[in-house]
């Protein structure tokens, strides 16, 4: 209302209003350009061939993560999407954080490139920001809120997929242990056991074991192919696991009877795990709301009283109080945070 009534009187001149609706559409643009890009690929036959033989070089990470989510996913190649992801990547070459941010996605389980995840983020934080723009009547520290929150939102979404697949792995881990222990009971060698896997089991576990098994008939030693999968799910319990089969391996024993009985810790450990998650969950669930209640608060009032919030960022005792609550309030959370952790 206040924005029409703005544009009513003359208060807010037409350049703005169509510099930010471009604006706006540019990141919605760009943003449906690589969605829709996901489900419409248009390779080239030598683009094809190209990701079929990249799969072959099993020493190299970046390679063997495309090849892999060929299996998966469809990345974006329309022509539109394909020049912008082309353009990103281009710059994201010649970044140190480029292999950090790989890393991040392959944990998470996204079938997307690195330029791709940059382009969806730089398209989210425009979009939020400008939206707050136009909601906040075209205030400024509104504008730099929206735009925090679109910088940080992809974050956050990253980490809780990366979590929840890493919780799934987890939880998968005890009957897959058991399977892979009966697989080597009736004669099998471990890649078949891993093949055993690949057919019984469900994602993300059953992903993570095909990709190993590939790397393993490509000539990468079992071990290796399956430190590969602690290091990509952040697993300490597997880590332990691989190094007890490189020192069956090397000292002989009943490797199916090893499994076996990791299997039974593991599920036990699951089991608790679980009952003090459900213990816990009040707290959780607390914790979460003490933390975002603060900024959503202050987003509602840059919206609609921005006039409210001025002596905070306006006056220098307005600044050191606003300073002095966020090292509090992020003290705050992480007290919280390791409060409520409890490491089984």
């Amino acid at each position: 209302m206040r924005l029409a009534a703005g544009l009513l009187d003359g208060q807010i001149p037409t350049w703005v209003v169509i510099g930010a609706l471009g604006g706006i559409f540019v990141a919605l643009s760009l943003l449906l350009a690589v969605v829709l890009g996901v489900f419409n690929r248009t390779d080239s036959e030598a683009d094809q061939v190209l990701r079929r033989l990249q799969v072959f070089n099993v020493h190299d990470r970046t390679a063997t993560r495309v090849a892999t989510q060929e299996q998966t996913a469809k990345v974006s190649q329309r022509a539109v999407a394909r020049s912008a992801v082309d353009l990103v990547g281009r710059v994201v070459q010649r970044r140190d954080f480029a292999d950090a941010i790989d890393i991040r996605l392959e944990s998470a389980g996204l079938p997307i490139r690195t330029a791709e995840w940059l382009l969806l983020h730089v398209a989210c934080a425009v979009g939020v920001s400008l939206v707050f723009y136009l909601l906040s009547n075209f205030d400024p520290p509104a504008t730099l809120f929206g735009l925090l929150i679109g910088f940080v939102a992809p974050w956050v979404f990253l980490s809780i997929r990366q979590s929840r697949r890493e919780a799934a792995f987890l939880g998968q881990l005890p009957d897959t242990l058991q399977l892979l222990a009966g697989s080597l009971q009736a004669g099998y060698s471990l890649p078949q056991a891993m093949d055993s896997v690949i057919r019984e089991a469900k994602p993300p576990i059953s992903t993570e074991f095909n990709r190993a098994l590939i790397e393993t008939r490509l000539g990468l030693p079992a071990e290796e192919a399956l430190d590969g999968i602690a290091a990509r799910t952040h697993s300490r319990d597997f880590s332990w696991i691989v190094m007890a089969i490189r020192i069956q391996r090397e000292v002989g024993g009943n490797l199916a009877e090893l499994l076996g009985t990791v299997a039974e810790t593991l599920r036990e450990r699951e089991r608790l795990h679980r009952q003090i998650r459900s213990l816990s969950a009040e707290g959780r669930l607390s914790a979460v709301i003490l933390a975002a209640l603060p900024f959503v608060f202050t987003g509602y009032l840059l919206i609609k009283q921005p006039n409210y919030l001025v002596p905070l960022y306006k006056t220098p005792f307005g600044l050191l109080i606003s300073g002095t609550g966020l090292v509090l309030l992020l003290v705050g959370m992480e007290w919280m945070r390791r409060a409520i952790k409890v490491v089984v």
